[in-house]
């Protein structure tokens, strides 16, 4: 079982973790309200429409799927925050 986890919070201080099991394409999330647990997995069992750089100055739009692969989960990571208010911490150990 390969699994990649990655710390998350949201607001001052409600931290937790989202872990992805790269074998089953499945997700966890631990926060500290089930109101944001929810958020985050029905951000992630959601396709989006992502605009993706290619270059500087060049994008291309994606239909991203997050829970079809590690690649795509990572990439719907990097927007969360934007649509949820939900923040990855990528240096934070989790």
């Amino acid at each position: 079982m390969s699994m990649f986890r990655v710390a998350i919070h949201y607001g001052v201080n409600s931290n937790g973790f989202l872990s992805y099991d790269v074998d089953t394409k499945t997700v966890t999330v631990d926060l500290p309200e089930q109101e944001w647990i929810d958020k985050v997995l029905t951000y992630l069992n959601t396709e989006h429409e992502i605009k993706h750089a290619t270059s500087i100055d060049t994008y291309e739009t994606l239909q991203v799927k997050p829970l079809e692969s590690l690649d795509n989960l990572k990439l719907a990571l990097t927007r969360m925050w934007e649509a949820i208010d939900v923040q990855v911490d990528w240096s934070r150990p989790a």
